[in-house]
C-alpha cells in the first residue's frame, strides 16, 4: 500500500467495510500510544459490522483518503451542524499529511455552508492535531464505553469564512 500518494473522495456504501476496518486499526495501532490495552479493548472490542454503521456513514459528511489503487487509508466524517464525529488512520497512513487533507475538506465544507462554527469530543491522540489547527479544549470528560472510562476532549473552533 503506497500512502505517499492519495486523494480524497466522497464515502460510497462500498466503502463500509473498509472504514470499520480502519477503525479498528486505528485503535488498536494508533490510539494504544495514549490510552490502556483495557481502554483500547473497550473503545473497540472487535471490527464492527458494516450494515449497522452505514446509516450513520451515510447520513454525514463522509470523506476518505485513498491510495493510487482506491484503498482507503483514513475516514473523516462530520455532520451538517458541523460536528467532526470521527477522524480515523491506517498506522502506516499516519505523519503523511492524509488526516489533515481529509480535516481540511470538511472544514471548508463547513466555511462554505455558512456554518460559524465546528465541534468535537476528541481522544487523547486528536486533541493535539485540532489543537494545531485552531481548536480549543472546551473541557476534558471522560465517557464510558463497554464499562471503561474514556478521556477525551470536548473541543470547538470558530469559523471566519
Amino acid at each position: 500500500m503506497n500512502v505517499s500518494r492519495f486523494r480524497i473522495r466522497p464515502f460510497e456504501t462500498s466503502d463500509a467495510a473498509s472504514v470499520c476496518e480502519i477503525y479498528y486499526r486505528s485503535v488498536h495501532g494508533v490510539a494504544i500510544a495514549k490510552y490502556t490495552q483495557a481502554q483500547v479493548d473497550a473503545w473497540a472490542p472487535q471490527v464492527p459490522e458494516a450494515s449497522s454503521w452505514l446509516p450513520s456513514l451515510s447520513g454525514y459528511h463522509t470523506y476518505l483518503a485513498v491510495d493510487e489503487e482506491d484503498r482507503a487509508v483514513a475516514w473523516i466524517s462530520m455532520t451538517s451542524a458541523g460536528y467532526v464525529d470521527m477522524l480515523f488512520c491506517l498506522p502506516e497512513a499516519l505523519g503523511r499529511g492524509v488526516a489533515g487533507k481529509l480535516y481540511d475538506t470538511v472544514e471548508q465544507m463547513a466555511i462554505e455552508r455558512g456554518l460559524t462554527g465546528m465541534t468535537t469530543h476528541a481522544s487523547l491522540l486528536a486533541q493535539p492535531f485540532f489543537a494545531k489547527r485552531g481548536w480549543n479544549v472546551v473541557k476534558h470528560e471522560f465517557y464510558e464505553r463497554n464499562g471503561v472510562a474514556l478521556p477525551r476532549a470536548e473541543m470547538s473552533k470558530e469559523l471566519n469564512g
